[in-house]
């Protein structure tokens, strides 16, 4: 009898486990901004699965255009930031909702002037970050940011 109980108890766990996996694996959805398709750029802005948004790494570059911001870091950043809110606003999400930003920075002497702006976008609570120097950034920029957010229901 034990023996039939725990074998049908790890079938039906098998069976509710697996409907779950093929439920969340068939909802993905790419989104490609009317920008980004105007540049035919080879990505989407961001996918979505399931109730997460992973967005494809940003430069300060006007929107539309393969032109970054004049000014330097600060205003590169604060242009990354507001093309991430832009794409996380057309996705249902916010900064509030992100959770793991990823920072490659090609001077990480000017990590201080980085954390300047950042914290303008993120008074509160921050999302989970990590950083890395690199070098040869899309357009010659001095900053790109990815970043990984929630969908509220």
């Amino acid at each position: 009898m034990k023996k039939t109980f725990s074998f049908l108890t790890l079938c039906f766990l098998l069976f509710n486990c697996q409907g779950e996996k093929d439920q969340d694996a068939t909802i993905i959805n790419h989104y490609v901004s009317e920008e980004m398709e105007a540049l035919g750029l080879p990505f989407s802005d961001a996918v979505q699965v399931g109730s997460m948004l992973y967005l494809s790494g940003q430069v300060g570059n006007i929107p539309g255009k393969m032109e970054l911001v004049k000014g330097g870091l600060k205003a590169e950043t604060r242009q990354i930031m507001q093309n991430i809110q832009q794409v996380l606003k057309a996705n249902g999400s916010s900064l509030d909702h992100a959770v793991k930003l990823t920072i490659f920075i090609d001077d990480i002497a000017l990590w201080g002037e980085f954390n300047e702006v950042y914290k303008e976008f993120f008074p509160g609570k921050k999302p989970a970050r990590s950083a890395f120097g690199a070098e040869g950034l899309a357009l010659g920029a001095t900053v790109e940011v990815e970043c990984i957010a929630y969908i509220p229901d």
